[in-house]
């Protein structure tokens, strides 16, 4: 049984670092940006703007039904503090739906630019750092193992944000 679970760990742990190699990281295939853009004196709008090298796409937000093992949709994940509040949810551009013969089912996805947005609220008058990470996949002929990464908005607050 153990001699089984380790000639399957080690397999498995060959077969993805051999993916790796020849599908190269995601940081390599999907460069992520970072801005804000400020709405009124509280509320900014988080811009997450992906550009992906050519023939290589992302996932939606979307979740698709059915899917959960196949398909990893993107997500923007903040850490929760009093000194900010998420106002809506996640938008992003308009992604192509594109039939998986793999999975039989419609998939969501991006391909060359995809822009993310989240916008927030304030809630102090001082500086305000908003963390998080995002995890996303992306493929061409094969997909990445879902990567995260972490990210941080530095934003000031005013005293007409205070709660």
């Amino acid at each position: 049984m153990i001699k089984n679970f380790l000639l399957l760990f080690s397999f498995s742990f060959f077969i993805n670092t051999i993916a790796k190699g020849q599908l190269g990281g995601p940081v390599s295939h999907a460069q992520w940006d970072l801005s804000t853009k400020k709405i009124n004196e509280c509320e900014y709008d988080l811009i997450f703007t992906v550009t992906l090298d050519k023939g290589w796409h992302t996932f939606s937000i979307v979740k698709i039904k059915g899917a959960d093992l196949e398909v990893f949709p993107t997500q923007i994940i903040f850490k929760p503090s009093s000194d900010y509040s998420l106002v809506g949810n996640l938008t992003e551009t308009k992604p192509t739906p594109e039939y998986d013969k793999t999975i039989k089912k419609t998939v969501l996805l991006h391909y060359n630019k995809v822009v993310f947005v989240q916008r927030i609220k304030l809630n102090s008058g001082n500086k305000v750092k908003i963390n998080g990470k995002y995890e996303y996949q992306i493929c061409k002929e094969a997909c990445e193992m879902p990567p995260y990464e972490k990210f941080e908005f530095n934003l000031q607050g005013t005293s007409v944000c205070k709660i």
